[in-house]
């Protein structure tokens, strides 16, 4: 049987977490036990308990997660369109066709470039996206206007209009199926470094900002960056690192995600002063965070060299063209 807030209350007590006053009862009420003390009582992972000792900070690290989601929505967003308007681009120009079978037989041909087993692996990949693009039409045909359209006038559903229905997985698995003339061709465009394979940098790039996207769009906590599916190949830190001059990047702090979706806005030319009040709004929710916990518990969830990583990205933009 569900607990009342008063049962929640006690709980919360009996746990050493002080809470008391009609202030705070309607605080955990608006919060929620579940999302909210269940959620934020640890970080990155159940066993790494936080040593919360006042409902105050439980109520400050939900705030904490929410000025973040506020922060990066719109800017993850923004970087997921760009990134698919310049796949777009280069794929429609490699192919001459705007036709998904075209552009399937042209473009996405990225097996043919492997041998043995990394073949197989490879055409598998392209197989599942198939499946993937299937799947997209057929449960996209009836409510959304930009697949029907396509349906009733038994027309070949054009790329654009696949793009405009697939999540940022499905564009995943895109990209990484298409040949290496046409990745190269977007990387380019995006003004990415010759000299540390970025064609799969991107790829590796577009599968983070995946994770990160998702909770933010799902509202689930991003604070300690719970939310990553899989370690980030460190080719990408390696890239952050000569491209921004910011060293340590491992994607164990939400910062390092705020130093990546910093460089790629650079790199989809938003201009300096758009990417330095993304940096400042990053340190205003920081500077209030830090001035609300104790640092038992905010060093469990912001890296020591969090104002050092933004000062290296501050000094990229001030130097940067």
């Amino acid at each position: 049987m569900p607990k009342s807030l008063n049962s929640l209350m006690k709980h919360l007590r009996e746990s050493g977490i002080a809470i008391c006053g009609s202030t705070q009862k309607r605080r955990l009420k608006n919060i929620g036990y579940y999302h909210g003390y269940k959620g934020y009582r640890f970080a990155g992972k159940a066993s790494n308990k936080l040593p919360l000792t006042n409902f105050s900070q439980i109520a400050a690290l939900y705030d904490f997660d929410t000025q973040l989601k506020s922060l990066l929505y719109p800017r993850v967003m923004q970087i997921e369109t760009a990134l698919k308007n310049y796949t777009l681009e280069a794929v429609l120009y490699d192919s001459c066709s705007e036709s998904f079978e075209d552009i399937w037989r042209k473009s996405l041909t990225d097996y043919r470039s492997h041998k043995g087993a990394a073949y197989s692996r490879a055409w598998e990949k392209r197989l599942r996206l198939r499946g993937e693009i299937d799947g997209l039409i057929f449960r996209n045909h009836k409510n959304r206007d930009v697949i029907g359209h396509f349906r009733d006038a038994d027309k070949d559903i054009p790329i654009w209009a696949i793009f405009e229905v697939m999540t940022l997985g499905n564009f995943g698995s895109f990209y990484d199926c298409l040949n290496k003339r046409v990745k190269t061709s977007i990387v380019n465009d995006l003004g990415m470094p010759t000299n540390l394979e970025s064609e799969r940098r991107l790829r590796d790039i577009i599968y983070a900002l995946k994770d990160l996207r998702n909770a933010v769009a799902h509202n689930g906590v991003i604070l300690d960056v719970r939310f990553r599916t899989s370690s980030i190949n460190t080719g990408v830190a390696q890239l952050l690192k000569q491209e921004l001059g910011v060293a340590g990047i491992d994607f164990a702090d939400i910062t390092d995600y705020i130093v990546l979706i910093t460089y790629l806005m650079r790199q989809i030319r938003l201009t300096k002063t758009e990417c330095k009040q993304f940096i400042s709004g990053y340190e205003t929710i920081l500077e209030s965070i830090h001035a609300e916990l104790p640092f038992n518990i905010y060093s469990k969830i912001i890296k020591t060299d969090a104002r050092r990583k933004l000062r290296a990205a501050r000094y990229f933009l001030s130097r940067d063209r």
